[in-house]
C-alpha cells in the first residue's frame, strides 16, 4: 500500500468519526454557540502557529514547501472572527488540548522531522475536508522525489492519526459544553487535581514532559500514549507546586515518587523531570532565576537521597558496563536503562520494596528482549545491590 493510500484510508476513518460529532453538526447547521466558535478559532490559531513554527524550523525541502502553503479558510468557519491565540491565561480549558498537540509538533523538529508532514496533512488539509478536494494527493505532491524509510513513513502516518484524534477530542469537548476539571483536557484519566492555566507555564509543562520522554525511551516502550498523557497532566500539576514551600513540595513529590517507583518508574526519572521542568519554566518566565526555584531544590534533595546508597560514579560505571554488554543497537533503543536499573536498587535500599521488581519484571520478559539483554539486567541488579551502601 502506498503512502497516499495509507493516508487516504486514515483520513476517511477519522473524518467519518468527525462528521457525526455534535460539534461538527452544529458547525454545519450554523448553530454552534458563539463562545464555542471563538474557542474553536483560538484552538486552530494555536495549532496553526505551532505548525508554522515547526515547519519553518525544519530544513527538509518537503517541509519548506509545506510551510509556504496556506490553505483557504473552510466555509464552516467564520472569517470575521478574531482568532488570535491566547497570550497569557486560557479563557477556555478546551484550548489545553491544542497547546499539548502544538508542543508535540514543536518537539518533532528534532525528534522526527518528516512526521511534521503528517501533522500538516491532518491539520491543514484534512480535518474539515472541502468539497471535491483530495488532500492526500496534495501531500503526495509535496513528497515527490523524497525517499522515505519505512520508519519515517510509519511516523508520518502516526502523526496524522494523532492529530486527527486530538482534533476529534477537541471538537467533542467544545460542544455540547461540559463542566470538567482542566486536567481532563490533558488526560481523561487524570482525575480532578489542579493544573496551571497560564499559557507559558502549560507549554513549559508539556515541553518538559516531552523532553523527559525523549531522554528515557523506556517511557514510550512501556507506557505508550496513555502514559504520555499522564506525564502531561502530572507535569502541569507539578508546576502548581512551585508556588508552595519546600517542605510542602517535598511531601507531594515524595508521595508521587513512591507511587511511580512502585509502577516501574525509578525516582531518578522524576528527579530528572523536575530539573527539566525548572529549566523550561525559566525559559518561559525569564524573570525566574536559573539557580532558584523550589522544583530544582527538591530535585537536588531527591538526588541526595539516591546518592546516600549509590554514588554517581558507581551508577555511571555500572550503566556503561550494561551498555557494553547489550551492544550499541539495544543501548540506543532504550537509552539510560543501566542508570534506571541502578536507580531502582537505590530506591529499594531506601525502603521502596517494589522498586526493583516492578522494573525488572518488564525488563526481563523473554518475549520482549533477547537473552543477552536479560542477563545484563539481572547481573547489573546483582552488582548494584552488592555495591549499595546502607547508611549507619
Amino acid at each position: 500500500m502506498t503512502l497516499a493510500e495509507r493516508l487516504c484510508d486514515e483520513a476517511r476513518a477519522h473524518q467519518a468519526q468527525l462528521e457525526v460529532l455534535p460539534c461538527f453538526q452544529a458547525l454545519a447547521s450554523r448553530s454552534l454557540l458563539p463562545e464555542s466558535h471563538r474557542a474553536l478559532h483560538q484552538a486552530l490559531a494555536l495549532l496553526h502557529r505551532d505548525l508554522t513554527w515547526a515547519l519553518a524550523a525544519a530544513s527538509h525541502p518537503a517541509l519548506v514547501a509545506a510551510s509556504a502553503e496556506d490553505p483557504p479558510l473552510h466555509p464552516l468557519l467564520e472569517p470575521g472572527l478574531i482568532h488570535e491565540p491566547p497570550q497569557e491565561v486560557l479563557q477556555s480549558p478546551v484550548l489545553i488540548r491544542a497547546i499539548a498537540l502544538g508542543e508535540r509538533m514543536r518537539s518533532a523538529v528534532h525528534r522526527e522531522p518528516l512526521s511534521l508532514l503528517g501533522y500538516h496533512y491532518a491539520l491543514q488539509l484534512a480535518p474539515f475536508p472541502l468539497p471535491g478536494t483530495t488532500p492526500w494527493h496534495e501531500l503526495t505532491r509535496l513528497l515527490e522525489g523524497v525517499s522515505l524509510e519505512p520508519a519515517e513513513e510509519d511516523g508520518l502516518v502516526h502523526a496524522a492519526s494523532e492529530a486527527f484524534a486530538q482534533v476529534r477530542e477537541l471538537l467533542d469537548a467544545l460542544h455540547p459544553p461540559r463542566e470538567l476539571p482542566p486536567a481532563y483536557w490533558l488526560n481523561r484519566d487524570a482525575g480532578s487535581h489542579p493544573i496551571t492555566a497560564d499559557v507559558d507555564e502549560l507549554r513549559a509543562a508539556v515541553r518538559a514532559a516531552e523532553t523527559s520522554w525523549e531522554e528515557f525511551p523506556y517511557y514510550a516502550w512501556r507506557y505508550g500514549e496513555h502514559g504520555r498523557h499522564f506525564s502531561w497532566s502530572d507535569s502541569a500539576w507539578l508546576v502548581m507546586l512551585g508556588r508552595e514551600s519546600d517542605d510542602a513540595v517535598w511531601k507531594h513529590v515524595s508521595w508521587l515518587g513512591r507511587l511511580l517507583a512502585a509502577r516501574g518508574m525509578p525516582r531518578l526519572m522524576l528527579e530528572r523531570h523536575l530539573r527539566v521542568l525548572h529549566q523550561e519554566l525559566v525559559r518561559a518566565k525569564p524573570a525566574l532565576q536559573e539557580g532558584d526555584g523550589v522544583l530544582s531544590r527538591v530535585a537536588e534533595r531527591m538526588a541526595g537521597e539516591r546518592r546516600r546508597f549509590i554514588d554517581d560514579e558507581t551508577m555511571c560505571s555500572l550503566a556503561m558496563d550494561f551498555d557494553m554488554r547489550v551492544g550499541p543497537e539495544w543501548s540506543q533503543r532504550l537509552r539510560r536503562t543501566g542508570e534506571l536499573l541502578v536507580a531502582a536498587v537505590a530506591d529499594e535500599c531506601g525502603g521502596l520494596a517494589q522498586a526493583v521488581p516492578s522494573l525488572s519484571a518488564w525488563m526481563c520478559e523473554p518475549s520482549r528482549f533477547p537473552t543477552v539483554w536479560i542477563h545484563a539486567v539481572e547481573d547489573t541488579l546483582v552488582r548494584a545491590r552488592a555495591l549499595c551502601r546502607i547508611p549507619s
